[in-house]
């Protein structure tokens, strides 16, 4: 009777079948269950990373536009209101020298800063002060502050007509010998009622060189300390008169650009509040867009082709899976224990690993964007990241020794060691961890304890991972002790914590390689279980054990007993003294 016409009870007890049956239910299910929270995963790095890039784009957009506004109104704060009435009437030059050349050197742009007053014995003339005037020697002062009859002759009578408006601040644009120049200037005035000018501080600006040379300068310096998104696009910006000419471009190349985040930015040098203020201002103002952006494609299209590769590949994996399923049939219950082991130490070693390195990471980003206020709160970060460094270093160090374990390639280098001092040392290099989780570490070191003979480097590792668990399962409670004793012929080193405890029935498997206590809600601190093994280990390598006492929710005590060597171990042989 063939496979099709046997009933189905007869095929069920075909064990071949049934174990391919089994082996389809237990393998196909989890993998069912992986590959959803894989495409979920996924998914939420489609919409993680949307929202990274249009934060990114919007947070530059706005720091661009902040940088240029901050930039143009320099000069008012730097010179306009800085250079009081009672200094230009009469013109008190020397004072307003230096005022002037430092805002000169920190706003190049200036084409010149310029006075005028009609009292005292410099009345009525037009001074300016620019890059010429620099070049005069710092005693020059009637050399650094030239007559410029050619703007004054122009700006004067355009000055005298904005009196009527009765504003402090007038800014406009003129042309002056057929180039076209933005002024803006402080009015002063006889009384209160505005209606008689007596004296005027301004700045005139290349309208060209400004749209041509200084702001293109500053955007490609900002530009540069904006971090770009690792495997997308770079973030690209330009800026767009109101005419619709291109003032700057990060990238010439890409004209066909998709706009992310648009801002517009009047070209005012003063506070952009006081626009309503300013004559004539308040009617036209010259208006720029910035824009930023990833190129052709926008947001949802550029994260999309960055994870269909990733689909694709889960899609062929899982094709692969399922062929396999039935290929390895024969060898399923050995493979499914093999593969439940290796699964299990690679997730807990990921997570490990993880953890840490999402924090160096968290604190790194935050250090380098200069986000922390105060020194002390960078101090803190310094050592979060230095404690979580130390952690990923000790970790790798329990992967490669206990690899060098099982190959029987782990030698030992017995000397004689204080065990005292080995205890400190370690306690010292944990000390960062301990801060960050508030642990109280108390100790108790016997005087005058017997050297014994160990391997430093190994015990300073059994030590460090009995104090990781002391920290990991300690719970609510932040207290570790530790202890150097005396201990019959050996010499006793002891850590104790008041967490979570052990049961008596997993007592005896804790030392084994890969084995992790099981919590009954499932919870708990995640590892790999190789740190009681390499302590284990490393304790008969040393002709020592390991002992614990422990109670659920009471504690445990981990207590290395390393034997004390006869009289003659110290002594040298033969052999030694000659060398």
């Amino acid at each position: 009777m063939s496979d099709r016409t046997r009933p189905a009870w007869q095929l069920w007890h075909d064990r071949g079948i049934r174990l391919a049956a089994g082996l389809a239910v237990v393998v196909a299910i989890p993998m069912a269950v992986l590959f959803y929270f894989q495409f979920r995963s996924l998914n939420d790095i489609e919409k993680t990373s949307t929202t990274v890039l249009r934060r990114l784009s919007s947070d530059t957009a706005d720091s661009l536009v902040e940088t240029v506004e901050g930039y143009l109104k320099r000069p008012y704060f730097n010179v306009l209101l800085r250079v009081p009435q009672a200094r230009v009437e009469p013109l008190d030059l020397p004072f307003i020298d230096p005022v002037m050349r430092d805002a000169l050197r920190e706003s190049p742009y200036v084409t010149s800063f310029f006075v005028w007053t009609e009292r005292g014995p410099d009345s009525n003339k037009w001074l300016a002060y620019d890059q010429q005037s620099l070049a005069q020697p710092a005693g020059d002062i009637n050399g650094r502050f030239r007559e410029d009859n050619v703007f004054g002759a122009k700006l004067l009578p355009r000055l005298r007509q904005l009196v009527k408006a009765r504003m402090a601040i007038v800014a406009f644009t003129e042309q002056v010998n057929g180039r076209t120049y933005y002024v803006q200037a402080q009015l002063r005035f006889e009384s209160f009622a505005r209606e008689r000018m007596t004296s005027v501080v301004g700045l005139v600006v290349d309208a060209e060189r400004l749209r041509s040379e200084f702001i293109p300068a500053l955007l490609r310096d900002q530009l540069s300390n904006v971090p770009q998104p690792v495997g997308f696009p770079s973030l690209e910006a330009a800026v767009l008169a109101e005419d619709g000419s291109r003032i700057f471009e990060s990238d010439p190349s890409r004209h066909d650009d998709t706009p992310v985040d648009e801002r517009n930015f009047s070209i005012i040098f003063f506070d952009k509040e006081l626009a309503a203020f300013a004559v004539p201002y308040e009617q036209q103002r010259e208006i720029w867009g910035l824009r930023t952006g990833y190129g052709p494609q926008s947001i949802p299209e550029i994260v999309s082709a960055s994870t269909r590769p990733q689909m694709a590949l889960m899609v062929v994996l899982a094709v692969a899976m399922s062929l396999g399923v039935f290929l390895v049939a024969g060898a399923a219950a050995r493979e499914v224990r093999v593969a439940e082991i290796k699964s299990n130490f690679v997730a807990s070693v990921s997570h490990d690993l993880k953890t840490p390195l999402a924090l160096i990471q968290l604190f790194a980003e935050t250090l380098e964007l200069g986000r922390v206020r105060t020194p002390e709160r960078a101090q803190e970060y310094y050592r979060i990241i230095n404690g979580e460094a130390k952690k990923l270093t000790r970790l790798i160090e329990n992967i490669l020794d206990f690899s060098r374990m099982e190959a029987g390639l782990r030698p030992y280098r017995m000397e004689p060691a204080n065990l005292s001092e080995v205890v400190t040392r370690v306690l010292a290099r944990m000390e960062t961890q301990f801060a960050q989780g508030h642990f109280v570490v108390q100790t108790d070191m016997a005087p005058a304890l017997p050297r014994v003979l160990a391997d430093e480097g190994a015990t300073e590792q059994a030590i460090e991972n009995l104090l990781a668990n002391a920290i990991k399962y300690s719970g609510e409670s932040k207290r570790i002790e530790v202890r150097a004793q005396l201990n019959g012929d050996h010499v006793a080193i002891s850590v104790t914590d008041h967490g979570v405890g052990i049961s008596r029935r997993e007592q005896g498997r804790i030392f084994r390689k890969f084995y992790r206590v099981q919590r009954e809600l499932g919870g708990g601190p995640q590892g790999t279980g190789l740190g009681l093994a390499i302590v284990d280990h490393t304790m008969r390598g040393h002709d020592g054990f390991v002992r614990v006492s422990s109670e659920p929710q009471q504690g445990s005590t981990f207590t290395l007993h390393f034997p004390i060597p006869g009289e003659n171990a110290f002594r040298p042989t033969l052999s030694e003294s000659l060398r």
